[in-house]
């Protein structure tokens, strides 16, 4: 993306069902974090086609940004009570396609988008949230949790199954016996709740969420070489299947980031007692080796997003 076609300003960009912003607010710039809110007040940020669309919108866009670091998913409810109350069963949901081969989970895009978006994600997930409302942040480089916030994976409980790339990502996150407990029993739990394990890295008051959260960002943004960040991501995730094999692909991957500039500046700065500013890029700097694994196609055969998509430009002085 051209600099040219990036916005002025996030404070003023429009997306349908979120709430972009600056932090801090006041500031008249792009800043290196930015916080991204789930904003369906009347529905309890219930999950639609369109909050689908304009999620995936934001993502790539904020993945694109090179003078953003680091997103903060969150809940625009002031009360801290709902982050997503899952998928809105009030409304007609158009991404079912008319086939098998059409079909896409509209959960499992925004995941997908999540998962190749080039910036860490933190969410800050300050209210109850089921189904798709707790899925959609499995991607997320770090979850915070409300305690009083209530979470449950309820899909057997309405007659479909886990969506939104969660039968990839929960177990790798808590474990395979204890999401296989969630799943088969649909339960509703606490976020504290031990059967939850590790899949918040903290869970605090309600009002204390969304500062832990933009704590954690605001570091990641100030300390971490994207680029490092997300091959790590990637190294995890899309990992070799043996040690042996991981060897030799960090191998390579090591060999090109520590002869890289952002390693150059990480080493300078530390020994000069200084914060880094690293300036590489995946568009420009990504190590050799990148991307390792075969792709996959996942665009249905007719089309990929049932909504049309949002005109940016239109959207924002740009």
């Amino acid at each position: 993306m051209a600099a040219s076609d990036l916005p002025t300003s996030y404070n003023t960009l429009s997306i349908p069902d979120l709430q972009l912003s600056h932090h801090p607010s006041t500031s008249p710039t792009v800043t290196p974090v930015i916080i991204l809110k789930l904003h369906r007040p009347a529905a309890r940020n219930a999950f639609t086609d369109q909050l689908a669309t304009s999620l995936i919108t934001a993502y790539d866009l904020l993945s694109r940004d090179p003078r953003v670091r680091c997103i903060v998913l969150t809940s625009s409810d002031p009360s801290n009570r709902f982050f997503c109350a899952g998928m809105d069963l009030s409304v007609k949901h158009s991404s079912f396609g008319p086939t098998i081969a059409e079909h896409r989970d509209g959960g499992g895009q925004v995941t997908l988008a999540m998962h190749r978006c080039s910036k860490p994600i933190v969410a800050a997930i300050n209210g109850s949230a089921v189904g798709v409302g707790i899925t959609m942040t499995l991607p997320a480089a770090v979850r915070v949790a409300s305690r009083d916030a209530k979470v449950g994976f309820v899909f057997g409980r309405r007659g479909f199954n886990m969506e939104a790339c969660s039968s990839f990502y929960l177990p790798r996150l808590i474990g395979t016996s204890r999401a296989v407990h969630l799943v088969t029993t649909g339960a509703v739990y606490k976020a504290s709740d031990r059967l939850l394990g590790e899949l918040f890295s903290d869970v605090v008051a309600p009002d204390e969420v969304l500062p832990r959260a933009l704590s954690i960002a605001q570091d990641i943004a100030a300390n971490m070489s994207p680029v490092a960040a997300r091959v790590m991501r990637d190294l995890i995730y899309r990992g070799p299947a043996s040690p042996e094999e991981a060897h030799l692909l960090e191998s390579k991957v090591f060999f090109d980031l520590v002869n890289g500039a952002d390693s150059k500046e990480g080493v300078e700065s530390f020994l000069q007692k200084r914060a880094p500013d690293f300036k590489a890029t995946m568009e420009t700097d990504a190590p050799s080796a990148w991307p390792w694994w075969s792709p996959v196609d996942v665009t249905a055969p007719s089309k990929q997003v049932s909504q049309a998509p949002i005109d940016l430009k239109k959207s924002s002085k740009l």
